[in-house]
């Protein structure tokens, strides 16, 4: 496969570091518009690159996920027809994630120098020092170095992990994100039903502690479901499934992966889980924003199922019995 060295860091000021590029670059500035799509790949990353309808390509890579200079691994199949090739990924593998920007290309030597403007993420400089077969990272990892300095890249500006990575953070952290009301609601009580299931922020996460969470908003309903999906995810005999706003949602440790799935409803539900032990953590609607599903045994705290409604119990497990009085339905609610 081939090779290069790459740096990512975040960019303030991006007109003049765009003066700059132009002061070491041979060639440049060129406009660059690209949307990737990213599929479920347990050895690597897997995206497809679009250009255009009629332009793009897949790319496989392998990259340690760390700050500063790192070597990557890739390798690129240009296609003529993306939009065909997404549909067919996504129905085979399932999407993780969608990341659109703009970039800014100049070549310097055999080095490129990348000004994206990420959508929802903001402004970053990417370095890639392209490698020779047989070369050693040592030389590339060098001379991304002298660019950095040339360029006055700070050590405090680099980021690990892929644009991907920081849009899934983002995505669940009240912090980073605009919206009405948004951080003017302290943290408080989480409630499921009438029963309260903690006094301060509920935290939560997987098997092994890779990924931790933290929810700081009242929980909008407690579910127990009865599909055979959920019986799947949960390896046991149904899913919990606590409903709360998604702008309560933080992610504070780790980054997870995502599977998707259809639904018996039609609509297509994205899947987080932890990348090291596999824990299931929550469930999020594609192109629903406003809840997220957070799976009840992520929680630390023992959630309590006297008040929870059943769901799909026309497939629930012989044996198992529903509190008197506890709401249930055959199916999906309305």
């Amino acid at each position: 496969m081939a090779r290069n060295v790459e740096i990512k860091a975040r960019v303030s000021n991006v007109e003049a570091m765009r003066q700059k590029a132009a002061t070491v670059a041979d060639k440049g500035p060129i406009e660059i518009t690209q949307d990737d799509t990213f599929f479920r790949c347990e050895s690597g990353r897997l995206k497809l690159r679009a250009f255009s309808s009629d332009e793009g390509e897949l790319i496989f890579y392998r990259r340690a996920d760390q700050q500063g200079p790192k070597e990557s691994s890739y390798l690129l199949s240009p296609t003529s027809a993306p939009d065909t090739l997404r549909e067919s990924l996504s129905l085979a593998y399932g999407q993780t994630g969608r990341v659109r920007k703009h970039r800014t290309l100049f070549l310097a030597g055999r080095a490129r120098i990348h000004l994206d403007q990420v959508e929802g993420l903001g402004s970053f400089l990417e370095l890639e020092v392209v490698l020779e077969d047989g070369e050693t990272a040592d030389s590339g990892i060098r001379e991304a170095h002298i660019l950095m300095e040339r360029l006055g890249v700070q050590s405090t500006q680099l980021i690990q992990g892929a644009y991907v990575d920081l849009l899934a953070q983002n995505a669940f952290n009240p912090s980073t994100q605009s919206g009405p009301e948004l951080g003017q609601e302290r943290p408080g009580e989480i409630a499921c039903g009438e029963k309260r299931i903690g006094n301060s922020i509920l935290c939560g996460g997987c098997q092994c502690g890779s990924i931790r969470y933290e929810i700081s908003r009242s929980a909008l309903e407690l579910y127990v479901c009865h599909c055979k999906e959920c019986r799947k995810q949960a390896a046991s005999a149904f899913g919990i499934s606590v409903i709360v706003p998604r702008a309560a949602f933080r992610l504070t440790r780790g980054t997870p992966k995502f599977w998707s799935r259809a639904t018996d409803t039609g609509h297509t539900l994205e899947c987080a889980f932890c990348p090291d032990c596999g824990s299931r953590l929550w469930h999020q609607r594609r192109g629903t924003a406003e809840t997220i599903s957070v799976k009840g045994g992520s929680l630390d705290e023992p959630v309590d199922l006297r008040r929870a409604v059943h769901i799909w119990t026309s497939r629930m497990l012989p044996g198992i019995i529903v509190p008197e009085g506890a709401a249930q339905f055959p199916g999906e609610p309305e």
